[in-house]
């Protein structure tokens, strides 16, 4: 079972703007973020990156999100090609998790119980060639357990 697959690297640099899109774009559950040399060294989840588009005042006093029509909020936007991801990794609010490495002859059940254990969306696959890294995401796994259980508890209706 092949669970690997190629995940886009963003930097210090990337703006909210272009992290959200590689995000939309690709329905990432996180984006992997590599140190000045280019190596993954960390990740953060999609709702961190959405919290980095979203201005401090709201975030504060979420109450304050009703009184915008989707008019007003196109203001709310304006911001997101300046603001950086260096400035959520510098955020204590956000959960900035260091890059779990799984060799990549590791088992299923070795692969998610390291990643529940670090509890992280992503892994990288330690052997994978630093030019074009490899990783193995939350999704793959659980579909490759389900797969593996046989189709056990598909659905509601099964009871």
């Amino acid at each position: 079972m092949d669970l690997k697959v190629s995940l886009p690297v963003v930097r210090r640099e990337t703006t909210a703007a272009e992290a959200g899109r590689l995000i939309a774009d690709s329905g990432l559950v996180g984006l992997v973020i590599a140190n000045r040399r280019g190596v993954p060294t960390a990740i953060v989840s999609a709702v961190d990156v959405l919290r980095l588009m979203l201005p401090g005042y709201l975030l504060d006093d979420v109450s304050l999100a009703a009184v915008f029509d989707e008019a007003a909020a196109t203001e709310l936007w304006d911001h997101i090609s300046e603001r950086t991801v260096g400035e959520m990794l510098d955020d204590e609010g956000v959960a900035v998790r260091k890059i779990l490495s799984i060799e990549s002859d590791a088992t299923l059940v070795e692969i998610a119980a390291r990643m529940v254990d670090a509890r992280t969306q992503i892994a990288l696959l330690h052997d994978s060639p630093p030019d074009a890294p490899m990783f193995v995401t939350l999704p793959a796994v659980i579909s490759a357990v389900l797969a593996t259980a046989g189709g056990a508890g598909t659905g509601a209706g099964d009871q």
